[in-house]
Order: C-alpha cells, then structure tokens, then sequence
C-alpha cells in the first residue's frame, strides 16, 4: 500500500509539474500562452516602424501622365513663362503658361478629379516647397479656358525662384570653385527630368551649366566628359563634387541625342547618381 500509495502521489506530482509546464519556465509559460505570437510580432513590428518614415521620404517623384498648367499669379512679368521652362526640365509636361485671375503671395497648385492628376500636383508641390494642393474649382482661376490637368497659380513667395531653392536641394551644399567651363549634363539614367534637376543643383553649386539633354545609351555610373584640356581641371573638380566619379575625355561619337556637345564638360547621367543632392554624391 504504501508503494502504491507513493507512486500515486509521484504520478500526481508529475502530472501537475507538466501541466504547470515545468521548472523555471513555469512562471513565463503563462505569459507565454497569452502573448506568445501577438508580442513577437509586435516586437518584430517595431523596428519596421522605424524604418517607414525612411520609405515615404524616397518615394518617387510623379512627372509623367498630365499636363500642367502655369498661371502667373503675381507680380513679376513673365515669372509663369520662366517656370513653365523649369518645370520641363524637371520631366513635367507643360501646356502654355496663362495669365491668373487674382494675385496670391502663395502658390496654389489645383488637379483635376483623376488620380494621376493628383499625383502629379503632389510632386509639384513638393517640388515648389510644399505648396497647398487643392480640387481645381468648377471656374479655374484663369483668364481664358482651362486645357490641361494641373494648374499651377503662381505666386509671388515662389516667382523667379529656382526649382532647387524652392525644395531646398542646395541648401547644404557649398560653393565649388571652378573655371566657369560649360557642363552639359545628359540623360543616361531613365529616370525622366533628372538631368534637368542635376543641372539645377550643379548651377546653385556654381557651374556654368548648359541645356539638358538625353544620353544615347543609359548607364549605371555617371561619367564625366571633357572636350580640351582647358576644361580636364573643371571636369575633375565635378567628378570629386559628384562622388569621384570616372573622368574622360570626350568621344568623337559624342553620347548625346545630337551627336554633339553645346558646352566643354559633358555628364552623363547614370542611375547611380540620378536624384540625389550634391551633398549625399560627396558624402
């Protein structure tokens, strides 16, 4: 009896030590139960948030897919004009700049009902510094008729300014001493406008900058091209400002859309470089 009685009591003990899931995970086992895959999912989940913030900044500018607008709301003649220009070198697709119905110290850009539109009006307001974005109204605020898909109307806190001084690309970088050589820089990266906005940014640094243009062929690595010796030094100051990028002497097929180059010092803009600031490329 009293074996019997003993070997209860231990299969009693054992079974009771496993139900309390046994020694010293014992008092997290409850824990554990309850929180198990909730709370390493959201311990994971943490970090992630962290990083989202990183994401919505990168998120890629919508040029393509409607037309925009320019109405000169302000006082400065012909600022509409100027920035229509600025904003197709950027890869937006301009319609003729008109005259605006009333004069406002800050930019408006309106949209019509189509979510492309809206895209587009976004990133020309974050192009413009982080104007308001609104519905364009039923009587746009135009002289004459409205024939595009987004209206900017220009105002006077944002005429005659440069598209990288309204969205601050060149406020952290300094002025590079140069030669004053022309530099022309070209299309090689697919990523529409950014030759333009690269020649912006090389212009606000102190270059003596060209028109934009399209590369014949795309690249990965930007290179930068010099066509006469007096031009090598501002080419090689350029290619340090970029990042150290590769230096060359100009080609007799020159890699542009024209075959030829209005300038000395041709860039070819690669993926590599394209979209980033000055002061990210020099590190």
């Amino acid at each position: 009896m009293n074996s019997q009685i003993a070997s209860a009591l231990l299969a009693g003990s054992l079974l009771f030590v496993a139900a309390c899931g046994g020694g010293s995970d014992g008092d997290s086992s409850a824990t554990t139960t309850t929180v198990d895959p909730s709370n390493v999912s959201a311990t994971t989940a943490a970090p992630a948030t962290t990083e989202a913030p990183a994401t919505t900044t990168t998120v890629a500018m919508v040029v393509e897919g409607a037309t925009v607008i320019v109405a000169n709301g302000n006082i400065a003649g012909g600022s509409a004009g100027r920035m229509s220009d600025a904003l197709a070198l950027e890869g937006f697709t301009v319609g003729t700049p008109v005259n605006g119905t009333e004069k406002v110290d800050d930019s408006v850009v309106y949209h019509v009902d189509d979510a492309t539109a809206q895209a587009v009006a976004t990133s020309l307001a974050a192009k413009l510094g982080g104007v308001i974005v609104e519905a364009l109204p039923e009587e746009p605020p135009i002289e004459g008729e409205f024939t595009g898909d987004v209206l900017l109307l220009l105002g006077n806190a944002q005429a005659d300014k440069s598209i990288a001084e309204l969205s601050g690309a060149s406020t952290n970088v300094d002025a590079i001493e140069n030669d004053g050589s022309t530099v022309v820089v070209a299309n090689g990266s697919g990523v529409s406008g950014s030759a333009g906005r690269m020649t912006e940014q090389l212009e606000a640094a102190g270059f003596t900058v060209g028109t934009p243009t399209n590369s014949t062929a795309q690249a990965t690595e930007s290179v930068v091209y010099y066509a006469s010796d007096d031009a090598k030094a501002d080419a090689d100051v350029l290619a340090t400002a970029m990042g150290g990028l590769t230096v060359l002497e100009l080609p007799d097929d020159v890699p542009t859309d024209s075959g030829t180059l209005d300038g000395d010092i041709l860039v070819v803009l690669g993926t590599d470089e394209a979209d980033k600031s000055l002061a990210d490329l020099a590190g």
